[in-house]
């Protein structure tokens, strides 16, 4: 059975991943979302993400949410990124997240931002723009 969910290799776990990045990595805002980015000790692994969320974004439900609908937006994505960077993203507001649109969109600004997206999908991106 082909399986959609994010591999275990795309995924961030233990703690000292988490702090080499939040401490290590850049750190970027846009449209309600925090993200740290961070080269990955091993450059040709795959990109890898995690999601951060504080209590104060809402009760467990908001928060599982917001969760999944930016895994499900890094996944649909994380194609179109460079290979060998660890990112982590904490959403500052659910308001601006009510669908997995908003939250790739988000995302995609961020990427920007941060220089991730890989040189043939920014040229393909210009290229539609005309």
């Amino acid at each position: 059975m082909l399986q959609n969910g994010l591999p275990r290799t795309c995924r961030l776990h233990t703690q000292k991943d988490f702090e080499r990045v939040i401490k290590g990595g850049r750190k970027l805002q846009a449209k309600g979302l925090v993200m740290w980015v961070c080269s990955n000790p091993s450059p040709l692994s795959n990109v890898r993400f995690a999601v951060v969320v504080s209590r104060k974004l809402g009760p467990a439900v908001v928060r599982n949410r917001t969760k999944r609908l930016l895994r499900e937006a890094f996944r649909r994505s994380r194609t179109e990124l460079k290979q060998g960077v660890d990112i982590i993203v904490r959403p500052q507001s659910s308001e601006k997240l009510l669908h997995v649109q908003a939250a790739q969109e988000a995302l995609m600004t961020l990427y920007g931002k941060a220089g991730l997206m890989c040189p043939s999908v920014v040229h393909k991106e210009e290229g539609t723009e005309e």
